[in-house]
């Protein structure tokens, strides 16, 4: 049995782009993602303190999210919300799940 990853990316938004300008992209990605084998949630949240973002990815195992990240860079809806991200800010982690619970919400 393969082992559930979560992938963590915290990014902010590139220069002069506003939440408003990004959103619409950013859910042309959630469609992209969601057609993903292996897909087990997504969530987007906002850091309140330094305008930052966290995108959270539960996948069923790194292969899944190994798969995706090789479709993204072929995906137009994937570089149009790329574009709009500062890249210098990105950071990712893939990290193996120890302990979980059902997601209820």
């Amino acid at each position: 049995m393969s082992q559930n990853v979560v992938e963590i990316v915290k990014f902010k938004l590139a220069p002069g782009v506003s939440e408003q300008d990004f959103l619409p992209l950013n859910e042309a990605f959630q469609a992209f993602i969601a057609e993903q084998p292996g897909l087990l949630y997504r969530s987007l949240a906002k850091q309140p303190d330094n305008h930052g973002y966290i995108d959270v990815i539960y996948w069923q195992s790194m292969e899944d999210s190994k798969r995706t990240a090789e479709a993204f860079n072929n995906s137009a809806a994937c570089m149009d919300f790329l574009a709009l991200i500062d890249k210098d800010s990105v950071v990712m982690t893939h990290n193996m799940i120890i302990a979980q619970s059902a997601c209820t919400g």
